[in-house]
C-alpha cells in the first residue's frame, strides 16, 4: 500500500504547497479541498475510489465527483468530531436510526453550518478537485491513465503497471478493499424506509434508491409488510466463502494461468496494417474498427484483472468466517440488490458466485441429488432438453466430472469447458461428495432454477397470451420451449430466402441461438434496432475472439442487417407483448404531455415513481497534465423527458412485476422454513434437498400473482392521477387472450 499512498501523498502535499505559496495554477480550488485533510488521507481516499471505479468501469466525471465527495465528507466529519464531539455522536445516532425529527435534523445542520462543517461546494469545483487528485495519483503511481472513448467520454483505465503491481502481491493491500463489504453478523432488519441493512448506517442509505424526497415521505406511511419481510429474508441468508474454489482460483491466478472465466493476462496484439491500407478506404476503415475493438478489449481486460484481484482480496479476508451476510436494498422498481458488490456476492458473475456457498448445510437426499445433476448440466449449457435428459448427461459424463473434482488443474479440466466454469467446478465438487457419501452428504451449494425469459413470461401471463405462454414455458410441456432458438430458426428461414447482399454472410445456419439471445431477451425492456445492432456486434466479437472470424463479412454491416431481421422476427413471435408495450408507451406519452409523473403501485404495495427529467448537457473545463479537457455533465431540468418516459415505462413496469414475484417467493420460502435463498431477479437458488419445494413455490406464487388483471388495475391508477381532460385520452387495455393462468401451476419448465 505504501508504494501507492506515499508518492501520491507527496504529490498532493507538493501541489498544495505550491498553490498556498502563490504558485501559478489554474485550479486553486482543488488545493482548497485537498489541503483540508491530511495528504495521506487524501491519497488513500483517492486510491480507494479510483480502484473501485476502474474495476466497475465508471466514467471519469463520476469518478472525479466520487473522489472529491469522499474527501469532503471525511473532512466535514473529522472537523465536527474535533469541535463538537457531542454533535458528532448525535449525527452517528441519527444516521443509524434514520432522520425522524425534522427539528433534530435542522439543529444538526445549523450547528455544522455555524462551525463551517457543511460548506457547500459547487459541482464544477468538485469535478476539478477530483480530476486533479486523479491526475496526481496517476502521475505518482503510473497505475492508471485517462483514456477517451469517442469524442467526449473519458474513463480512468488501469495501465499494464497495474498488472505488474498485482503480480507482485501488492494487490493484497488495503487499497483493494471495496467501499462496502459483507457483514459478519446478521444485517439490521428493515423496519422503515430509513432503518435497515448495515448496523452503522452510511449517509443517504435508504431501503429504496430514489432521488425524489417527497417519495420517501410517502413511503414512510406506506403499509407494505411483505416488502420488508422479503428483503429481510433475502439478506438474512448466511453465506460463507467456498474455500476449495478460492484455493483453486488463487493457484491458477498466482501461477499465471487463465483458466475458466479468469481474464486474459496478456494484451491481444493489434494486427499490422493491411498492405492496401492507403489505397483502399474500405479496408482501412475495417482495420481501424478492428484495432479499436482490440484496444477496448485490452483495456477492459486490465479492468477485469483489477476486479478479480478485488474479489480475491475480499474472499481471502472473509475466508475464515463461519458466516457472512449481504445487506440488501431496492431500486426504484423494487428489484432487490446487495449493497456490497466489490467482492464475491450472490448476484455477481461466475467468479463472484462460485466463491460463495451457503453457510448452513443440509443432507442432499436422492431427490436433491437429481436437482444437483440438473443444475450441473445447466452450467455446461445443457438446459434446452428435459430434466431426465440433463440427469442422464451427468451420468454419461461422470468420469470427467469426478476427474474435475479430484484433480481440477492437472486432470482433464472438463469443468473449464462449461458456460460458467467456476460454478461448474463447485457443482462437480458437490456431485463428487454425493457419489462418495450418498444421500446423507451435507450439501452447501445453491442449486438454481431460472426463468425462461422473464419479461416475456410476465407479459404473457399479464395478457393471458396463449402463443407467448407456450413460447416461454407458462404452458405445461414434456420439454422446455426455447424462444431464442424459435426466433433464430424463423430468422434463418427468412435470411436463406433473401436476395439482399447483406444476407449472404448469414446463410448456412449462421443465425444461432447465441446470436438472437441478447436481442430477444431485451425486447420487453424497450431495446431498439440500434441497440440490437450493438448487442449482435458484441456477440460477434466474442465469437471471433475464441477463434477464426465467424462471418465472411464486415461485422458492422452484418450486425446492422441482422438487427432489423431479429427485430421483425421477435415482433412476429410475441405479438401480444408488442401490443402491450405500445399501449404503455401511449399512456406514458399522455401523462407526460399532461405534466404528470408516472406512478403505479406494485402488487407488493411498493409505490413506483418514474420521473425521467429532460437534461441539459453542460461542459466543464478542467486541466489535466497541463492540457484543458472538457467533461460533459448532464443536469436535470424540471420538465419531464417525453422520450425517456415512454421508453422507460415497459421495462420499469415489468421489473416491478418480477420484483413482486421475487418478494412473494422469498416470503413463501420463509414460511416453508427455507432460510437459505439466493436470488438474482428471475433466478432462485436453495439447498438441493429443497428444490422440489422451491419449484412448487415458484409456480404457485406466479399463478397467484396473475389471477389479477394488473394492466386494468394500473390503467385505473394512471387515470386517477390525471385531470379529466387527459384521463379520457387513456385507451382501453389490450384484450386478454384465452390462456388459463392455472396451467402455470402444472408447468415443470416455468423455472428450470
Amino acid at each position: 500500500m505504501r508504494l501507492a499512498i506515499q508518492p501520491t501523498a507527496e504529490a498532493i502535499r507538493s501541489f498544495c504547497d505550491v498553490v498556498n505559496h502563490g504558485g501559478g495554477t489554474r485550479i486553486p480550488e482543488a488545493a482548497l479541498i485537498l489541503s483540508s485533510v491530511g495528504a495521506e488521507e487524501a491519497a488513500y481516499l483517492t486510491g480507494r475510489v479510483i480502484l473501485s471505479a476502474a474495476a466497475e468501469g465508471k466514467k471519469l466525471t463520476a469518478t472525479a465527483i466520487a473522489v472529491a465527495d469522499a474527501i469532503i465528507e471525511h473532512q466535514q466529519m473529522e472537523n465536527l468530531r474535533r469541535a463538537r464531539a457531542d454533535v458528532f455522536k448525535g449525527v452517528l445516532r441519527v444516521q443509524a436510526h434514520g432522520v425522524r425529527s425534522l427539528k433534530m435534523k435542522r439543529k444538526i445542520q445549523n450547528i455544522m453550518s455555524d462551525h463551517g462543517f457543511d460548506q457547500p461546494f459547487p459541482l464544477a469545483m468538485r469535478i476539478r478537485t477530483g480530476v486533479k487528485a486523479i491526475e496526481l495519483f496517476c502521475d505518482a503511481t503510473g497505475l492508471f491513465a485517462i483514456e477517451s472513448q469517442g469524442q467526449r467520454t473519458k474513463y480512468v483505465r488501469p495501465t499494464e503497471a497495474v498488472h505488474k503491481w498485482l503480480e507482485q502481491q501488492h494487490a493484497r493491500c488495503e487499497l483493494l478493499e471495496p467501499i462496502s463489504l459483507p457483514m459478519i453478523v446478521r444485517p439490521r432488519r428493515w423496519s422503515s424506509p430509513f432503518k435497515g441493512g448495515y448496523i452503522t448506517k452510511q449517509p443517504g442509505n435508504r431501503l429504496v434508491k430514489q432521488a425524489n424526497a417527497a417519495y420517501h415521505d410517502q413511503l414512510r406511511d406506506q403499509m407494505m409488510p411483505g416488502v420488508y419481510d422479503a428483503v429481510n429474508a433475502v439478506q438474512e441468508t448466511a453465506w460463507k466463502i467456498n474455500g476449495p474454489i478460492l484455493a483453486i482460483m488463487r493457484e491458477i491466478w498466482d501461477g499465471g494461468g487463465e483458466l475458466g472465466d479468469l481474464p486474459a493476462r496478456n494484451p491481444t496484439p493489434i494486427p499490422p496494417r493491411p498492405a492496401d491500407y492507403a489505397e483502399n478506404e474500405e479496408t482501412a476503415n475495417r482495420w481501424k474498427r478492428e484495432a479499436s475493438d482490440i484496444h477496448d478489449l485490452n483495456a477492459k481486460n486490465v479492468s477485469k484483472r483489477l476486479a478479480l484481484s478485488q474479489r480475491l482480496w475480499v474472499a481471502t479476508k472473509f475466508a475464515d468466517e463461519e458466516a457472512i451476510y449481504f445487506p440488501h436494498s431496492l431500486d426504484f422498481r423494487g428489484r432487490v440488490y446487495p449493497l456490497a458488490t466489490g467482492g464475491p456476492h450472490p448476484q455477481g458473475d461466475d467468479v463472484a458466485k462460485a466463491l460463495l456457498t451457503f453457510a448452513v448445510g443440509q443432507p442432499i437426499t436422492n431427490d436433491g441429488a437429481r436437482w444437483l445433476a440438473i443444475h450441473l448440466a445447466g452450467l455446461f449449457g445443457i438446459d434446452k432438453v428435459s430434466f431426465d435428459e440433463r440427469v442422464q448427461w451427468v451420468w454419461d459424463n461422470q468420469i470427467a466430472i469426478l476427474d474435475s473434482a479430484a484433480d481440477p488443474l492437472d486432470g482433464q479440466r472438463f469443468w473449464a469447458t462449461a458456460d460458467s466454469p467456476f460454478m461448474a467446478l463447485a457443482a462437480c465438487l458437490e456431485w463428487a461428495g454425493y457419489i462418495r457419501e450418498g444421500a446423507d452428504f451435507i450439501s452447501h451449494l445453491p442449486v438454481s432454477l431460472d426463468g425462461s425469459n422473464s419479461g416475456l413470461q410476465h407479459f404473457s401471463a399479464m395478457l393471458r397470451d396463449p402463443i407467448g405462454a407456450k413460447a416461454v414455458n407458462l404452458k405445461p410441456g414434456d420439454r422446455p420451449q426455447d424462444i431464442y432458438s424459435d426466433v433464430a430458426a424463423a430468422v434463418q428461414a427468412r435470411v436463406n430466402e433473401s436476395y439482399d447482399p447483406a444476407a449472404t454472410a448469414w446463410k448456412g445456419n449462421k443465425v444461432t441461438r447465441k446470436i438472437t439471445k441478447r436481442p430477444v431477451m431485451t425486447f420487453t425492456y424497450s431495446a431498439t434496432k440500434y441497440g440490437y445492432c450493438d448487442q449482435i456486434l458484441q456477440t460477434l466479437r466474442e465469437i471471433d475472439g475464441a477463434g477464426q472470424p465467424y462471418l465472411d463479412a464486415d461485422n458492422y454491416v452484418a450486425a446492422r442487417y441482422m438487427a432489423a431481421e431479429i427485430w421483425d422476427g421477435v415482433q412476429g413471435t410475441v405479438v401480444a407483448a408488442a401490443e402491450a408495450m405500445a399501449w404503455l408507451r401511449t399512456v406514458a406519452s399522455i401523462m407526460t404531455k399532461a405534466g404528470v409523473p408516472i406512478r403505479w403501485t406494485a402488487p407488493t404495495g411498493l409505490p413506483v415513481l418514474q420521473t425521467y427529467k429532460s437534461r441539459k448537457a453542460d461542459l466543464i473545463r478542467v486541466v489535466f497534465k497541463g492540457q484543458r479537457i472538457r467533461l460533459q455533465v448532464r443536469n436535470e431540468l424540471s420538465k419531464l423527458d417525453s422520450k425517456r418516459q415512454a421508453n422507460g415505462i415497459s421495462p420499469n413496469l415489468i421489473h416491478s412485476m418480477d420484483a413482486s414475484h421475487l418478494m412473494g417467493v422469498a416470503n413463501r420460502c420463509y414460511d416453508h422454513d427455507i432460510r437459505s435463498l439466493a436470488v438474482v431477479h428471475d433466478s432462485f437458488g436453495v439447498h438441493a434437498a429443497r428444490v422440489s419445494d422451491l419449484q412448487n413455490i415458484l409456480r404457485d406464487t406466479f399463478a397467484d400473482l396473475y389471477e389479477t388483471n394488473w394492466l386494468e388495475v394500473f390503467r385505473e391508477e394512471f387515470i386517477a392521477q390525471l385531470p379529466p381532460e387527459w384521463a379520457d385520452k387513456i385507451p382501453p387495455v389490450p384484450a386478454l387472450g384465452a390462456f388459463d393462468i392455472e396451467q402455470v401451476r402444472r408447468s415443470p419448465y416455468l423455472f428450470a
